[in-house]
């Protein structure tokens, strides 16, 4: 039999190394353990029925709460763009070339504007650039 406050300190190690490990079931077994360590003060139970309950109490867990806590803590990034440069916005005619988002573009279709002049950028793509004439 594990003494209930070894139970409890298990349980807190468990949980504290899930902050290094984040794959939310480190987390869940530590609750399990403070729990089962918890009842053990008032009911003792033998080793094995320690680690059973412990082991089931967190696979129910597991399954019943994984999946909430990680939507929780890691959200998708659905909506981010991870190309940014393929986005609207406006540059400026620089050199022969177009500045847009800290860098510099060549274009077939600037003929005529000058250093200074504004652009409507549509996007980039391939390594080219888009504007609007």
């Amino acid at each position: 039999m594990i003494p209930a406050i070894y139970m409890i300190a298990i349980g807190l190690f468990l949980m504290a190394l899930e902050l290094i490990a984040l794959n939310f079931v480190l987390i869940f077994f530590g609750i399990s353990f403070v729990i089962v360590g918890a009842i053990n003060f008032g009911f003792e139970f033998s080793l094995e029925w320690q680690l059973v309950a412990a082991s089931l109490l967190a696979l129910v867990l597991i399954f019943a709460l994984r999946g909430k806590l990680k939507g929780a803590f890691l959200k998708d990034s659905d909506g981010l763009n991870e190309n940014f440069l393929d986005e609207a916005g406006v540059g400026e005619i620089n050199n022969g070339m177009i500045y847009y988002k800290g860098t510099f573009w060549k274009s077939d279709e600037i003929s005529g504007l000058k250093n200074g002049d504004k652009v409507e950028i549509l996007g980039t793509k391939n390594g080219k650039i888009y504007i609007k004439k």
